[in-house]
């Protein structure tokens, strides 16, 4: 019995073409290993790249640091200046417009004519705004001197300097840029 299961293996094997059968595996198993031999070559590659970063360029970025943090600083001193310059220009406005009201001076626009003409029913205002005090003095609306943001000698003012010439209201905001 074991000599015809021999028999059969070896007549089975003679039949059969092993060569054929594994040719594919062999050659799916040789591109798979020159896949990982590329991946491996990439992973070498970007970790070279990454320290290269990481001694080079990082301590570049952190030596602008200084630099960034100042700009900040001065991009918030120019909003600060922005919100300031904004307020003084509502101020005045509405002193302008009292000053029309108070002068009768027409505003040009539609709505002049329907406010005249009161077809809403609104009533008109019995007491009127006035940009006077109590002694019929005219006051006008504090508004900041540019000389106060933007210096003469530019930025590298000395800090006496800034503080000699900062507004009543403590607020102070350096643009960096000279006065022309």
């Amino acid at each position: 019995m074991a000599d015809e299961l021999a028999h059969d293996y070896s007549g089975y094997f003679k039949a059969s073409n092993l060569d054929q059968e594994l040719k594919p595996i062999t050659v799916g198993i040789d591109r798979m290993m020159l896949r990982l031999e590329e991946f491996e070559n990439l992973l070498e590659i970007v970790k070279a790249e990454s320290s290269v970063a990481l001694q080079q360029n990082i301590p570049k970025m952190l030596a602008l640091k200084p630099e960034l943090d100042n700009l900040c600083d001065r991009v918030a001193k120019l909003e600060q200046f922005v919100t300031m310059v904004s307020k003084n220009l509502d101020a005045v406005e509405k002193q302008v417009q009292i000053a029309e009201e108070e002068l009768d001076i027409p505003d040009k626009t539609i709505n002049v004519l329907l406010k005249s003409l009161n077809i809403f029913g609104k009533p008109k205002q019995t007491e009127r705004l006035t940009n006077r005090n109590a002694s019929g003095a005219y006051e006008p609306v504090a508004v900041f001197k540019t000389e106060q943001y933007f210096r003469p000698n530019g930025p590298e003012q000395s800090i006496k300097q800034i503080k000699q010439e900062e507004s009543p209201t403590g607020d102070h905001c350096d643009t960096g840029t000279p006065e022309k």
